[in-house]
């Protein structure tokens, strides 16, 4: 059994994720999932610039990955990129983390 920690932006995805992932899981694995209320920028120094209260989910990346890397889940961060250039984020990522990043558009 593996367990997977989704990271959604928004209110939306979070619903559409509670229909989507049982089905895509199936019954054998276990799940959160965590809604924020944005997407924001991962912050230069990986330190946030906003209030963890303020749920804005790149921001808070760095601090919660850290979290997560003591644990054995497998963390899945959902976003719409909007207008956001794919390639520059992926290179945002790379030079800011030290983590796997799939980019599906």
């Amino acid at each position: 059994m593996t367990h997977f920690e989704f990271l959604v932006e928004d209110q939306s995805s979070a619903k559409a994720m509670e229909i989507l992932i049982p089905k895509i899981l199936g019954c054998d694995n276990t799940f959160n999932i965590h809604q924020y209320k944005g997407i924001g920028y991962i912050p230069k120094d990986l330190k946030p610039k906003t209030d963890a209260n303020k749920r804005i989910l790149l921001d808070q990346l760095p601090r919660l990955l850290r979290g997560y890397g003591k644990t054995s889940y497998i963390v899945v961060v959902i976003c719409d990129l909007d207008t956001r250039d794919k390639h520059k984020l992926m290179i945002q990522y790379a030079v800011h983390g030290n983590f796997w990043l799939m980019l599906f558009t």
